[in-house]
């Protein structure tokens, strides 16, 4: 073989090497899986106890006493003004315990604070009873459906048909004034304890319990209280309970079992829970702009996907969707779910789709094992 043939040979292999090369180069990239124990949980944690946390019971622990003195103003002075100077600090309040209702571990579960704060339908029947003998323990369990917000509710909306004749009440009533103020300041005090728990030891103790996502961690305790809040008291307790869905065999809707019944305006809080805990998710300050580590942050760190998609956009994506379609009812809510049920049931079928994200594809990617109980069959 000529001199000049062998060169031109080589050549031609040396560029076909250099553009293999080069093709190699240029493939995608594929993320590579990372174990959860390798992410830095501490800096979550300590995101979530400075940023959201602590400042969100601080601002429910301030509305409320704000709700306590309102209380305290309207008693002195029943008027319908004086009325509804209170009726807007409830609302406020009740929409700023959406905040912090599904962080039900820690301080809040040691007093079972949402169970204590926010249980719907009350017992009416008890509250006039209470009322009537003027003798009561509303920190007993069997007083649970006879307080919180829900019993202002009923004790500022629905004792009457009209305000004139609710300021009658009070006004002529002792044992209900001295009820309603019970009702308020138990609600207060108990936002106190957990507030200063969490800003004594447990807001430290919560952080350093970074080693692990076992069960008693504070990972796994973030994990199963967003969960089990959002399946058993967004989606089952203010959508599907009322529209019948769990209503046995029959279906049918259970409009007294809305949230805020007796004042007809029941959609706030349930755009407001969704958003607390979209938010939370994402690591978003409560009161700064600070958007730091969150669970979402925690999702690609590992590179939990579904469907090609990172999983944390999937959940949110979804939060969102949940949002347009509940543009599509309104208040009445209990109103609702008599004459819209398909409105109220597509709001629902939306909420279901986030479950298994959240509960199965979220837990699995962070290696959280779920702890509570679905009573979806009780």
């Amino acid at each position: 073989m000529k001199k000049d043939q062998i060169l031109f040979k080589l050549l031609f292999v040396f560029s076909l090497l250099i553009l293999i090369g080069c093709s190699k180069d240029k493939d995608p990239v594929i993320p590579e899986d990372k174990d959860p124990e390798e992410y830095d949980r501490t800096a979550l944690l300590n995101n979530y106890t400075h940023q959201y946390i602590q400042p969100a019971y601080a601002a429910y622990y301030n509305q409320v006493k704000i709700l306590n003195n309102e209380v305290d103003s309207f008693i002195a002075s029943p008027t319908i003004l004086s009325l509804q100077n209170l009726r807007t600090e409830w609302e406020i309040s009740l929409l700023i315990w959406q905040d912090v209702a599904f962080l039900e571990f820690g301080p809040a579960a040691n007093i079972s604070l949402r169970a204590q704060t926010n249980i719907y339908p009350v017992d009416t029947a008890l509250i006039k009873s209470n009322i009537s003998s003027g003798v009561y323990n509303l920190q007993a369990a069997s007083n649970f459906d006879a307080k919180g917000f829900q019993a202002l509710d009923f004790l500022l909306n629905g004792i009457a048909a009209v305000d004139a004749d609710i300021v009658n009440y009070y006004t002529n009533t002792v044992n209900a004034k001295t009820y309603l103020q019970d009702v308020a300041s138990e609600i207060e005090t108990n936002a106190s304890t957990v507030y200063n728990d969490w800003n004594s030891s447990y807001g430290t103790a919560f952080i350093n319990n970074s080693a692990s996502n076992a069960q008693g961690s504070s990972i796994s305790d973030v994990v199963n209280a967003i969960s089990q809040h959002y399946e058993g008291y967004i989606r089952k307790g203010k959508v599907g309970l009322p529209a019948g869905v769990f209503n046995g065999f029959s279906q049918l809707p259970m409009p007294e079992h809305v949230e805020a019944y007796y004042s007809n305006q029941s959609l706030p809080y349930v755009y407001r829970s969704l958003t607390s805990i979209q938010n939370f998710i994402q690591g978003k300050g409560y009161i700064s702009t600070v958007n730091g580590e969150g669970l979402d942050d925690y999702m690609n760190f590992v590179n939990a996907q579904n469907n090609g998609q990172p999983l944390s956009t999937v959940i949110n994506n979804q939060f969102s969707a949940i949002q347009v379609e509940l543009g599509n009812i309104n208040d009445p809510l209990s109103n609702e779910v008599v004459n819209n049920q398909s409105g109220v049931e597509a709001v629902y079928q939306k909420m279901q789709m986030l479950v298994p994200y959240i509960k199965i594809e979220m837990t699995n990617a962070l290696e959280v094992l779920i702890t509570y109980q679905d009573t979806d069959g009780d």
